[in-house]
């Protein structure tokens, strides 16, 4: 085997117009590569960020789901003791209860929005034909507000 026959020979035998060409070539790989990369680093970014927003509505709509579930539960405990007779057993604990639900919802930042008197079509609304329970209208109930003031000053 002569010495022109391998290939560190037949790399030397190449001539500088060859080796620029090879270099220009291996330039262009290299960004066309950096370029996949980045765009790649940037796709992940973008997918872990949607993500997070994702994740956050979710946990925003669950706290608002819960928090109008408890406000519910306050307002039937205030509707029950509304009724309550004086000498009534069970108002003292009722009133202890609804004491400890609004103190739990206190301590997790829930703080009373004191709406506005009820109108007296709030107080008995006439269901309209087909509403499936509905209040004429499709007015919202004053604790739904209650619940989106609270969600919105929580984010």
């Amino acid at each position: 085997m002569s010495t022109d026959e391998t290939p560190f020979a037949q790399e030397r035998a190449l001539r500088p117009e060859e080796y620029q060409a090879a270099l220009d070539s291996a330039r262009q790989e290299n960004a066309e590569l950096q370029d996949k990369y980045l765009r790649a680093v940037a796709a992940s970014e973008n997918t872990r960020k949607q993500a997070e927003r994702v994740a956050t509505a979710r946990a925003s709509q669950q706290l608002q789901r819960m928090y109008t579930h408890l406000l519910e539960v306050a307002d039937n405990l205030e509707r029950a003791l509304s009724y309550a007779a004086e000498n009534d057993p069970l108002a003292p604990g009722v009133r202890a209860t609804q004491r400890q639900l609004l103190d739990l919802l206190l301590r997790e930042g829930v703080t009373p929005v004191h709406p506005e008197p009820a109108s007296p079509e709030l107080a008995r609304p006439e269901l309209v034909e087909g509403s499936k329970g509905r209040r004429a209208g499709n007015k919202p109930r004053p604790s739904d507000e209650r619940v989106r003031r609270l969600v919105e000053s929580r984010q």
